[in-house]
């Protein structure tokens, strides 16, 4: 006999199912069914089927034309055997044993819903389990109200938004839901809301198990594989209209009940729906909306509004949109208050939208940044170059450079990044030119012109291709198109770039695929100036120097934002094998540059993570070490020996961000996997040169056929054309 029927949904995104059914696996759940209802899906998954059908006791009903969620999970019910239903989003997945902790409840209590704990996360299934142990949620098996409480709880959270009330993780007896409740097929939206209030009214006993967990989880690609939380619903605030009226014919006497749902729309309306008016008063449509709202809100209980809410809702209450508004501008300004008092930043930020971006900008007016401002450095500091060299009369040079004892040659304007003279330049340059995304922050005013110089040719898939998000919130996919909408000019530095970065920010602005100009340095045939670097980095002149230059892993950081690093290479081994013939400078991607400690390597090993530009360490460099960074691409305009330290080459291809190219096949040099190798290699480093001769030449002319120590010039004269003369 069947116990418990899991009834899944799935329309899109084949690579959250695999982990969704995975999960599943991981259960020890007895005597279920898992019912997998195709909605229209357009995706080829039969290999994920072969593979489960002998995993899991899969029952399949397919529609060829997508019917909803609605109707995808009604056609579940009617063709599931199980006492219990439970509801799972293709997208999530289980906890270790979280199906289990609900199926033993609800055999032990017979209860009409049985439900688990929910958490938000952005991290795939093998994250979420490396992140999180038992241990985290075992103390948390008691819940501190009645079940019943806690069970409207997980079902219904008490506070905010109208989307969070949920069908999920929730097991429900079957007998229950043959008094007509089903889901609603006219509903595309927010279906669940109705069908939770009729099963809680028609529901007389509930148990809830805090420690049975189920991940919901964010989807990672709103832009190309939203999920149906992501997608715009018109931003029609009917939607709410409607499920509020058919919810509240559900609610029969349970005032909390009557409380929690208006309570949502209290929270719509003044979180959601009023800021549309104030960005758009004149709209017809939100007028008419208005009137909607106002219509349902004369019955919302006096409880399901909080006493500072009270005038805001009473004007609702009463059709006055003028007065609305009213109070709407005085909560604005209140929470902006707050806000600044809060955060003194945002003080500055007030005064660059509102006073800053109102002044005269300034037509000649260039403003660089490199790496947020630590670096004066990569391309922008050579366009910078040329244009003093050859126009600095013509121009007002401004640079975003948080240390300012750097030299930078010509004296410019020098302006800590995220300082109020950093808004006040930022406001009044036509030019940016930046190398990486701008501040989300920013307003580019409409005459003003952003050169993106990007930081390297991608070997490491990035924005939209990246299959998933390790150390950032999926929302930075948005991000990537959103700001790439904002740039008049991206700089590419051969065909195989510039396919890509359209690719991967869905970028439709002008690409200019002159090469890069912080490769021309490295067509200047100048021994001085590598004497010179040699020595302001204390280099002895007598050796040959290694420059091992590794890239981040996704998967190493400690919390959004937050990186860390470990080095894999055995500096010790290296120094005894090779420190009488060689130095080596180590090289560690911006963001983990600060957890470098080299100092037990004196005079062997040296820490060139904070050096402004890599192109001069290029420069002075006989031999590359790298794994997956860009930095190969640049260097192979040298023709001088690359090394690949690929000790994890397996995960990185396959679970972290994967690659562009074979990187086994066409990169030019040979991929080593021990500090062993390593060495082996160096000392004999002329015989590896020439085995990767023709393979090199092949590299060579893919991606460095453009870069002639020109490119500054030439896009110089495309985007700053009207002031050199």
């Amino acid at each position: 006999m069947v116990f418990t029927s899991i009834i899944i949904p799935f329309n899109k995104g084949k690579k959250y199912l695999k982990e969704c059914l995975e999960s599943l696996c991981n259960q020890e759940i007895e005597n279920y069914e898992v019912i997998l209802i195709f909605n229209g899906a357009d995706e080829n998954i039969e290999d994920i089927i072969t593979i489960y059908q002998t995993k899991l006791p899969l029952k399949i009903k397919r529609f060829e034309e997508e019917i909803g969620v609605s109707k995808a999970r009604n056609e579940g019910i009617k063709i599931s055997n199980g006492e219990y239903v439970y509801f799972l989003d293709s997208d999530d997945y289980l906890f270790l044993h979280s199906l289990d902790k609900l199926a033993a409840a609800a055999k032990n209590s017979n209860a009409d819903v049985i439900s688990g704990r929910k958490i938000d996360t952005f991290y795939n299934l093998e994250r979420f389990y490396e992140t999180y142990s038992q241990n985290d949620f075992d103390n948390e098996n008691e819940c501190k109200i009645s079940d019943r409480d806690c069970s409207i709880n997980s079902m219904i959270h008490p506070s905010g938004d109208i989307s969070n009330i949920s069908a999920l993780h929730v097991l429900i007896k079957k007998t229950m839901l043959k008094n007509n409740i089903f889901f609603d097929e006219g509903l595309r939206y927010f279906s669940d809301i109705p069908f939770i209030f009729q099963v809680i009214e028609n529901s007389k006993t509930f148990k809830h198990v805090e420690n049975a967990i189920y991940a919901k989880r964010e989807r990672d690609d709103p832009i190309q594989l939203p999920s149906l939380d992501q997608e715009d619903p018109e931003n029609n605030p009917l939607h709410y209209v409607e499920v509020y009226t058919k919810s509240l014919s559900f609610i029969d006497s349970d005032e909390k009940l009557k409380i929690r749902l208006d309570r949502k729309m209290v929270y719509y309306y003044l979180e959601d729906f009023s800021p549309k008016f104030h960005r758009d008063p004149e709209n017809q449509l939100i007028k008419e909306h208005f009137k909607k709202l106002a219509e349902i809100s004369t019955n919302f209980h006096p409880k399901s509004i909080k006493w500072y809410q009270k005038p805001e809702i009473r004007s609702l209450q009463k059709d006055d949109l003028n007065g609305a508004k009213k109070y709407l501008k005085l909560r604005l300004s209140v929470r902006k208050i707050k806000l600044l008092i809060k955060s003194p930043s945002q003080v500055d930020i007030a005064i660059y939208i509102n006073i800053f971006n109102k002044l005269k900008m300034k037509e000649n007016m260039i403003l660089f940044e490199s790496f947020r401002g630590d670096y004066y450095s990569d391309s922008p500091k050579y366009l910078y170059e040329y244009l003093y060299n050859n126009y600095k009369d013509n121009f007002r040079f401004i640079w975003v450079i948080n240390d300012k004892n750097k030299k930078i040659p010509g004296s410019p304007k020098m302006v800590k990044r995220l300082s109020l003279s950093y808004y006040y330049y930022i406001a009044r340059s036509k030019y940016w030119v930046i190398n990486l995304r701008q501040l989300r922050r920013l307003r580019k005013r409409k005459e003003q012109v952003i050169l993106s110089t990007w930081h390297g040719t991608p070997l490491k898939k990035l924005g939209l291709d990246i299959d998933e998000i390790y150390s950032a919130t999926p929302q930075i996919k948005k991000h990537y198109v959103s700001d790439a909408s904002k740039w008049d000019y991206l700089i590419s530095a051969n065909e195989y770039s510039t396919k890509i970065l359209r690719r991967a920010f869905k970028y439709t602005g002008e690409i200019l695929e002159y090469g890069y100009p912080r490769n021309d340095i490295l067509y200047t045939k100048n021994k001085e100036l590598s004497i010179k670097i040699k020595k302001n980095l204390g280099i002895p002149l007598n050796k040959k120097v290694i420059l091992y230059a590794p890239t981040w892993r996704d998967d190493e950081y400690y919390e959004q934002g937050q990186y860390k690093f470990n080095l894999k290479l055995e500096l010790d081994k290296i120094q005894k094998e090779l420190g009488e013939e060689y130095v080596i400078l180590v090289r560690t991607h911006y963001f983990i540059a600060d957890n470098l400690d080299l100092s037990k390597f004196n005079k062997f090993a040296y820490n060139v993570s904070y050096y402004d530009d890599i192109a001069e360490l290029y420069l002075i460099s006989d031999i590359l070490i790298t794994d997956y960074s860009s930095v190969f691409f640049d260097f192979a305009n040298l023709k001088l020996p690359i090394l690949f330290y690929t000790y994890d080459l397996k995960k990185y291809s396959s679970v972290l961000r994967g690659f562009y190219i074979d990187i086994e096949k066409e990169v030019p040099g040979p991929l080593l996997f021990t500090t062993e190798e390593v060495i082996d290699n160096i000392k004999n480093i002329d015989r590896v040169f020439e085995e990767y001769k023709e393979k090199y030449d092949t590299f060579y002319n893919r991606f460095c056929y453009l870069d002639d120590g020109y490119s500054s010039k030439r896009i110089c004269e495309k985007v700053f054309k009207d002031y050199l003369n």
